[in-house]
């Protein structure tokens, strides 16, 4: 996961109301996950990101790439 998508995910937890602690208890993983995607440094599961998206307003859309 790339820094971009990160700091949407930052800025989408902070308007939803969340420190990343609140939003680790809440939906069930620990904290340095979701600190190392916000800032770029890990990638994360497909199950774990919907989890963090569903709480925070976002959603995870796939797509088949056009060409």
């Amino acid at each position: 996961m790339s820094i971009y998508e990160g700091l949407l995910i930052k800025k989408a937890r902070k308007a939803a109301g969340f420190n990343q602690l609140d939003l680790c208890k809440k939906i069930g993983l620990s904290h340095a996950p979701i600190n190392h995607v916000e800032n770029g440094l890990e990638s994360i599961s497909l199950l774990n990101l919907r989890k963090i998206c569903d709480e925070i307003g976002l959603e995870v859309i796939i797509k088949r790439k056009d060409g």
